[in-house]
């Protein structure tokens, strides 16, 4: 009876593992096939307001164009990464641009693109173009960044 009850539990342990390695939020691509540091063109960086991951009407005008260029241009995978400014505390801001990437991918598979077609990224704090005793928020740190691989 015990060797039963184990085995039940070990079958329902393997179907809960094989549940979660195939849930949608595990399905995101896993490396973008190209440079995410080359040059972004302006046209594709997806602006938030301060502390929020919220697209607005002018970030799904960007994603529409962004989407309707990929698909003239058969692109195979489509890679975000998100940023958020230097203000607040750094694994905070980590977690909110991972959302900020995760808010533009779900609008992309809303448009039509798989899941595994979608690379997700955090950047976290950017200081990219900015300086390092530059701590403010700066509109140009809350964004995302969108690049294609062909």
């Amino acid at each position: 009876m015990n060797r039963l009850l184990l085995s039940a539990a070990a079958a329902a342990a393997l179907l809960s593992a094989s549940f979660v390695a195939t849930s949608p939020a595990q399905a995101w691509a896993d490396k973008c096939r190209n440079n995410v540091d080359a040059q972004i063109d302006d046209e594709y960086r997806i602006y938030f307001h301060t502390s929020g991951n919220e697209l607005s009407e002018e970030a799904i005008r960007r994603i529409d164009r962004a989407h309707s260029i990929a698909s003239a241009r058969d692109v195979e995978q489509i890679c975000i990464v998100g940023q958020a400014s230097k203000e607040g505390n750094a694994k905070r801001n980590a977690n909110l641009a991972y959302g900020r990437a995760e808010a533009v991918a779900n609008a992309f598979v809303a448009r039509g693109w798989k899941r595994d077609q979608v690379v997700v990224r955090s950047k976290g704090e950017s200081w990219g173009f900015m300086t390092d005793w530059l701590t403010d928020d700066s509109a140009a740190d809350r964004r995302v960044d969108v690049t294609f691989s062909y």
